[in-house]
């Protein structure tokens, strides 16, 4: 098993519940995420140099309903995404 940041999506389920855990656990490990208003989903920061986790993104933003800044903002309250 790994020991970084990749294994919290491991066992992503396609529910919210699910994917905000997986957002709480990559911040554990010191990820940046982030809303990205041009892309109009969710960015990990580590995408400025390596585009190989876009998709894993892709899925939590589309999970997660996170399309704008406002659904972004909505999704934050409801669990907390920004608490670390």
């Amino acid at each position: 098993m790994k020991d970084t940041f990749e294994k919290c999506y491991e066992d992503l389920e396609s529910t919210e519940e699910s994917a905000a855990e997986c957002i709480h656990c990559m911040k554990k490990y010191g990820e940046q995420i982030f809303f990205d208003r041009e892309a109009g989903r969710l960015k990990l920061g580590r995408e400025v140099y390596d585009r190989k986790y876009s998709g894993i993104m892709e899925t939590l933003s589309n999970v997660m309903g996170i399309d704008s800044l406002e659904t972004y903002e909505k999704m934050d309250k409801k669990y907390n995404l920004t608490m670390y």
